[in-house]
């Protein structure tokens, strides 16, 4: 039997916009699949407006975008969802079974992100079809899809990246080096870089409220330059205390990651030591 789909909705401090995407999730989405939110510690009308529904719930403290994204995709592949998508309250379905075009997607590039408004205009080529999906070098994760191969590759995004930003291209960078989900274009210098692949994939924008912190920001760039070249493999923490935490926030949703968890460790063993 086919792995079920899996969304992780991912959110922070905004929830009459997580309303309007679970709205829409409920309405749209018509294949069988896991859903669960990942709330960053933002407050407890979104914990409410979920348990109301009967949703699973992964939060704790606030520990930013790439351990809040963590919780997501570590429960996804907990319960064995291929593909699994990761999904910010700030996009949302207007398709019925939009879904399928991210599952054939996913099962031909193994990662693909959504055609946002404000990468378009990098696009280089590409129609959009998960066929034929739009090339782009511009980085942006507003829905951002990986594989359960691709993922058992490059594990999370790297949980030393604080706050907000470049935690996710990071994460695609390491995704692209583990060849998955790109195409190599040629710019007019003479360079071929692998540039990301998209779909709109049924969904539109709700943008809304930033929580872009600009020194964050900077201080996780500076963090990205420094971490290429390491191991592909990322645990979702960086310790023992951490992996403790981490698991702790896991079984008090309701999800069990012990042999998940001794996965992740074999796994990261055997790519290699990262440095904290």
């Amino acid at each position: 039997m086919a792995a079920r789909l899996g969304i992780a909705v991912i959110t922070y401090r905004r929830p009459d916009r997580l309303r309007r995407l679970l709205d829409a999730l409920a309405a749209h989405t018509r294949e069988p699949h896991a859903l669960v939110v990942a709330e960053d510690g933002g407050g407890e009308d979104s914990v409410r407006c979920c348990r109301g529904r009967g949703l699973t719930v992964i939060g704790g403290h606030n520990r930013g975008v790439a351990w809040n994204k963590n919780r997501g995709l570590f429960a996804l592949a907990a319960l064995g969802c291929d593909p699994l998508l990761l999904m910010e309250d700030d996009v949302r379905p207007a398709v019925e079974g939009w879904e399928r075009d991210w599952i054939e997607g996913s099962r031909r590039w193994q990662h693909l992100a959504y055609h946002h408004a404000k990468v378009v205009e990098h696009t280089v080529s590409g129609s959009g079809t998960p066929q034929d999906p739009f090339v782009n070098p511009a980085a942006t994760a507003q829905c951002l899809a990986i594989s359960a191969e691709a993922l058992s590759k490059v594990g999370f995004l790297d949980s030393r990246f604080q706050g907000w930003g470049h935690e996710h291209a990071e994460w695609t960078t390491r995704i692209k080096r583990a060849g998955y989900g790109f195409k190599t274009i040629a710019l007019p210098d003479g360079r071929r870089p692998k540039a990301q692949l998209y779909i709109s994939g049924g969904l539109v924008s709700d943008d809304g409220e930033s929580f872009r912190d600009d020194a964050q920001a900077r201080r996780n760039g500076e963090l990205a330059a420094r971490l290429q070249g390491e191991s592909l493999y990322r645990r979702p923490w960086r310790s023992a205390p951490e992996r403790e935490e981490f698991l702790a926030e896991q079984a008090a949703a309701g999800i069990d990651g012990g042999t998940l968890a001794a996965q992740v460790e074999r796994l990261s063993a055997l790519d290699g030591p990262v440095t904290v």
